[in-house]
């Protein structure tokens, strides 16, 4: 179970590698958008630049799922922590577990309906990048699975350690 859980983590760091490449992705995307449309129009450059608001949302759209399932590894999703940690351990760990089971199952619904996405996108292209948007929805399928990997991950990681599960992760990428 270990070495699952350290494989989970060096997929979790190539992760990080590549949600810092999205964010500068849509950070410069977007800076390229401002400049051509507010920017070189007040001086008179009347050029147009749609793929730059396409590409940021594409690369949002990936950074979102790809970000919701790094964050479940290290509890950083945002939830209702005071009311589970506030309940008595009897109470508020089956509560957790409950928790950690709903978002399998909804990440699960997540996979099955991103699949039917992708293949839905197959037939379409993006306006202005020309690609087909099953590279987008993939997105989904992509990121739900690794929602549910990584919640696998914190439960087993947790009951390895022997830690209240109603605190979190014990560990982050900052330690």
């Amino acid at each position: 179970m270990t070495v699952l859980l350290a494989m989970t983590d060096r997929l979790n760091k190539v992760l990080l590698y590549i949600l810092a490449g999205l964010l500068a992705l849509v950070s410069v995307a977007v800076m390229a958008q401002v400049t051509v449309r507010f920017v070189l129009t007040t001086v008179g450059i009347n050029i147009s630049a749609p793929w730059t608001e396409e590409l940021a949302r594409y690369a949002l759209i990936w950074m979102v799922f790809l970000g919701a399932g790094y964050g479940m590894r290290h509890t950083r999703l945002i939830s209702m922590e005071f009311g589970i940690q506030s309940l008595p351990r009897r109470f508020g760990v089956p509560l957790r577990y409950a928790v950690l089971l709903l978002i399998i199952a909804f990440s699960a619904l997540l996979l099955k309906a991103g699949l039917d996405f992708v293949a839905l996108g197959r037939s379409e292209t993006s306006p202005v990048l020309g690609i087909t948007k099953d590279w987008v929805y993939w997105a989904m399928p992509v990121g739900a699975a690794l929602l549910i990997l990584n919640t696998f991950a914190h439960i087993a990681d947790t009951v390895i350690a022997k830690r209240d599960i109603r605190l979190g992760a014990d560990h982050s990428p900052q330690d």
